[in-house]
């Protein structure tokens, strides 16, 4: 016996063979799937290997836990989730012929929702934040014929579920759509993996700074890293963060801060590199708020060679004081 979470639902359960079948209340338990009935491609992959054996048992345990700290519209999402991330596992790990083969692409697929999985129910300040995820596979590599994988990841305010939680969950949906609009060169026609995902950075009842991370692989080219930062204030109305938030205009808050990335990043002497790197300073999509300090995030090629990634630089908030408004949003 061998725990399988090869179910996307909790009473009626949608099996890995996609047909819905009324089980056990439970998934958690070892008798909950009895490898030796094992019917269809996936069920018998997973029996067959003791990792994803493991790391089934484990999904079980944190999409269990994640389903009891959430709202019922909250569970609602991420049993949809489970069910979406079902599918494209079988299509993209068994349905399709992969150099890695089906058992090491459905470790990497369960890895993956294992990672996510963990940011399903998380309390941060006075919230609790949830997951909207998408998965999809459209399209296929010119190449190699091999199905591409898109998924994005939402933050959610599942609890509680004010008026303005539910504006932020909006707008969250509509900043993403927005951005959607400039994947692969702004050409949506292009074949492509797309991975979206997030990180609560900072949650206070009037304030909630999220930072976006994408991946994508458009066609031929090597694949590339972004992020974005969505900072709002909720109160008195929801309003996306302008740097005036932070920052008294009358101070010299901006070359402060160009100076200081640019000492932590060696960039004295270019200055074509210096430039960028004012330009982003001033931008409240690079800010993440984090109790050490506010960092500042580069995306690749913006403050150094491609290759580098995603570059940060944290200014202690001590060192900002004199910048600060009265009202800032800094984390405690």
């Amino acid at each position: 016996m061998r725990t399988i979470i090869l179910l996307a639902y909790r009473r009626c359960s949608l099996i890995i063979g996609f047909s819905i079948v009324c089980l056990v209340p439970s998934i958690t338990s070892a008798a909950s799937f009895d490898c030796g009935k094992a019917r269809t491609n996936f069920e018998r992959t997973v029996c067959a290997d003791p990792q994803l054996s493991a790391r089934d048992s484990a999904m079980a345990q944190r999409y269990d836990g994640a389903l009891a700290s959430l709202s019922e519209p909250g569970k609602t999402i991420l049993r949809a989730g489970q069910e979406q991330w079902l599918k494209v596992v079988q299509r993209l790990c068994l349905d399709s012929k992969r150099a890695e083969g089906p058992t090491s692409c459905m470790r990497r697929q369960y890895d993956d929702r294992l990672d996510d999985l963990r940011s399903a129910a998380v309390a941060t300040g006075p919230f609790v934040f949830s997951r909207n995820d998408h998965y999809a596979s459209i399209g296929k590599q010119d190449s190699t014929g091999i199905p591409l994988e898109q998924h994005t990841g939402l933050p959610r305010i599942d609890q509680p579920l004010s008026a303005v939680a539910k504006q932020w969950n909006a707008a969250i949906v509509h900043e993403a759509a927005a951005a959607q609009a400039n994947w692969c060169f702004g050409d949506p026609d292009t074949a492509a993996e797309q991975v979206v995902d997030f990180k609560i950075q900072s949650a206070t009842p009037g304030f909630i700074n999220v930072k976006m991370l994408h991946y994508e692989l458009c066609g031929l080219a090597a694949g590339s890293d972004d992020m974005n930062n969505l900072s709002y204030l909720l109160t008195p109305t929801l309003h996306r963060l302008k740097a005036a938030d932070l920052f008294r205009p009358e101070t010299p808050w901006a070359s402060f801060l160009a100076n200081r990335a640019s000492e932590v990043l060696n960039a004295d002497g270019d200055a074509d590199l210096n430039d960028r790197i004012n330009k982003d300073v001033r931008d409240p999509a690079a800010w993440s708020f984090t109790k050490p300090g506010l960092v500042i995030s580069f995306n690749p090629g913006d403050a150094g060679p491609m290759a580098a990634g995603i570059l940060d630089v944290t200014i202690p908030w001590k060192d900002l004081r004199r910048f600060v408004t009265p009202t800032a949003p800094i984390p405690r």
